[in-house]
Parts: structure tokens; sequence; C-alpha cells
């Protein structure tokens, strides 16, 4: 499991060549983004840096609170506002870091993500414009860190009997969703507020944490005091490595090694529900629905009846779940078509059945107290017989 380092970092001024190395803060409203980033700024240890904030809507509120924070003559601070910096606003936010990066001033870009944006596309984005950037002959950029500010009171009360703190801009679904996709998808995750839950609750939120996310560096603050060493020149962020540390990818690759002592102290347990049969839709719709509080997160694979020959991926966190086309099952394709795909791609014969191919439902399902046979009896009863072809594939 990966350790925090030691504060014996200090800032190191970028040399010529080397990237200006950009750090991502991300994390629910209110988690200690813009605290966390004050603390950053507020240093005596001479870090020069650029402050982008994002923040949706006409009140820039966050970029008010760090000029209060204090921003001195090294530093930068450009807000973005009415929008997102994955979509609406990726051109403005390519501008702004290619102008920071050609003024030779900055070591360090910091950039603090809206409250209610999801990771992926941020950092899809920004890893875009860092590889545009190594490619362009200009100052390259470099996405060093990404970092998830976590509260852990809240993180406690969401998680913890449906005890639920809601914005009035976001429903509970949207909260959970957030929450989780934030933690899944990140290099440094850091339990803030840590002052106002105890030790033990303190392990508690680390177990919920390593239910979610196996890779990240968890480090535990007050009041957004983190040791500037994991934030800045971390060199830990790697776009497919943080998206595949997401403990249910890990538990779909690995079913029989992916049990953590910590996590289960806390009864907090991985399945993967793997069956050859498709589903009714309809009647799983109906059960997802009535599905506890106790299953955190599923994500997976999913063959439905209405729709044979896709495959669909079924996603929720929380309460929210959806299921999207996720392309076709490549036993579906004709067999000059299937022998050029299995060539290409002989992996899908380690789970491929001589019949069916690689048709299948394979989710993964994360949760805390959960009734495992009771879920795996109600997925059962969505299932049906499939009368498709016959025909072995030879």
């Amino acid at each position: 499991m990966p350790e925090a380092r030691n504060s014996s970092w200090r800032p190191r001024k970028r040399q010529e060549g080397e990237p200006v190395k950009i750090v991502l803060l991300t994390g629910y409203l209110g988690a200690g983004k813009t605290t966390l980033l004050n603390h950053i700024l507020s240093n005596d240890e001479g870090i020069r840096a650029a402050v982008i904030v994002n923040d949706i809507g006409e009140v820039n509120v966050d970029a008010s609170l760090v000029k209060d924070g204090g921003l001195s003559q090294t530093d930068d601070l450009v807000p973005l506002t009415n929008g997102c910096i994955c979509c609406t606003l990726s051109e403005d936010l390519a501008r702004q870091l290619g102008s920071i990066a050609d003024s030779g001033d900055f070591d360090y870009i910091i950039i603090e993500a809206s409250g209610i944006c999801e990771p992926i596309p941020i950092a899809y984005t920004i890893s875009a414009f860092c590889d545009q950037s190594r490619t362009a002959g200009k100052p390259s950029l470099s996405l060093d860190n990404i970092v998830a500010v976590v509260d852990c009171r809240r993180m406690l009360d969401e998680f913890d009997g449906g005890r639920s703190l809601l914005a009035k801009d976001l429903d509970e679904d949207d909260i959970e969703s957030l929450l989780i996709q934030q933690i899944e998808f990140c290099s440094t995750l850091v339990l803030n507020k840590c002052d106002l839950v105890t030790p033990p609750e303190i392990a508690e939120v680390r177990a919920l944490v390593r239910g979610l996310q196996r890779d990240a560096v968890v480090v535990e603050a007050e009041n957004g005091n983190v040791d500037m060493a994991e934030l800045l020149d971390t060199g830990r962020f790697d776009f497919d490595a943080a998206y595949n540390s997401a403990a249910w990818i890990d538990a779909m690759e690995h079913p029989e090694e992916h049990e953590d002592p910590e996590v289960l102290e806390y009864d907090i347990a991985t399945f993967v529900y793997k069956r050859r049969k498709p589903f009714d839709v309809d009647r799983f719709s109906s059960f997802v629905a009535t599905w506890p509080d106790s299953v955190i997160r599923t994500k997976g694979m999913l063959w439905a009846d209405q729709d044979p020959d896709m495959c669909y991926l079924f996603e929720q966190a929380g309460s929210q779940a959806r299921l999207v086309e996720n392309g076709l099952f490549a036993a579906s394709a004709p067999e000059d078509e299937l022998r050029r795909l299995l060539r290409e791609s002989p992996e899908l014969l380690d789970d491929w059945d001589p019949v069916l191919g690689d048709r299948m439902t394979k989710l993964c399902v994360i949760g805390r107290h959960m009734d495992r046979e009771a879920l795996e009896r109600g997925l059962d009863a969505c299932l049906v017989e499939w009368d498709g072809p016959d025909s072995e594939f030879e």
C-alpha cells in the first residue's frame, strides 16, 4: 500500500526543458479544497505557483477566498466561471495553461476544480493539453498529481445508515456518485477535517476509502494542512494507472485476491456476480430500484435479453444508476470477422464459452453490511433463458 512521504521536501525550481507541473484539486463542495489551496499559497518555502479556479456560477466565491488567503507577487490567479473546464471552458483552459507555461515564471500550476465536476473528464482534458504541449515545441506541461479532498465527517454520514447532508442544488444521487468518482480517480487522497471525527472513525473512513480505491496515497489532515511533499512534485499521476486503481477493476481481474484485512474489519465487502444468462432489463431495473443502502458501488458488463448482441455497461454509485451501450459482443460478429477479432484479441478466449462466446453478465459489487446471498437471489430472479444460436464455434 502506498505510503506518505517524509517532510524533508523543498520546492525545486524548474530547470530549462522541464515541464511546468500541474496539480488538480478535486473534492465535493465544502470538503476543504480552497483551504488546502490557501495552505499551499501561504507557505514560506518559495513555491512559484499559478492558480486556476473553476467555479460554476455567476459569482466566483472560491476565487475571492483564494485572494483573501494572500497571493504573493509570484502567484497568479485565473478564475474560470460559468462552465466546466472539461467542456465549455476547454479552449479557455488551454489558452491559460499555455500562457502560464510560456511566461517561464512558474514551476507549478494548481487547478481547483468545481466541487460538482466529475474528475475523469477533467483529467482527460488536461492530459490531452499536456501531450500537445510536448509535441508542439513549446514549454511543456505535465499533470503531476490529482488530489481528492474528502470531508471525513461527511463521508461517514453519506455511507452510514443513509444520513445525508444535501446541498440545495444537488440531490442525494449526485452527492454519492460524485464522492465515489472523486475517490476512485486520484493519486493522492486527503482525509480532511480529521479533528471532527474520532480515531476509530478515521480508521473507518480509511476502510471505506480502501474499499473503493486501492492505490492512492492516503493522507490525514486538519484544516487542509498537508505537507507540501504530498502535493507538489510527486510524480504520482499516470492516467491509465489512476483509471485502473478503482477497487472494482482489481476485483474483476483478481476476484480471489482483492480482500484487504483493513476493509474486512469494517464489513466492507466486494464480490463479482457472473452469469451466462441474459437479464430481462425491465426486471433488472425494478430490482435495482429496490437495492439497499448497503450497496455502495456496482460496475461491469451486462447481457440483456432485449438486445442479446449488445454488451451494456451498468454503473451504480450510491443510489444513482445507469445502463449504456458498450459495443457488440464479439460472438455476434460474422465468422470471418470473429476469427479476426480473436486473432487480434486472443485474451477473449480466456473466458470464452463454446456456445455463448463472450456473452455474459459480470458485475463487481462493493458494499457495507451487504447480504450477498439476498442480492444474488434478486439478480438471479432477473435472468431469463436464451434461445439464441446453438451451434458451437470451432
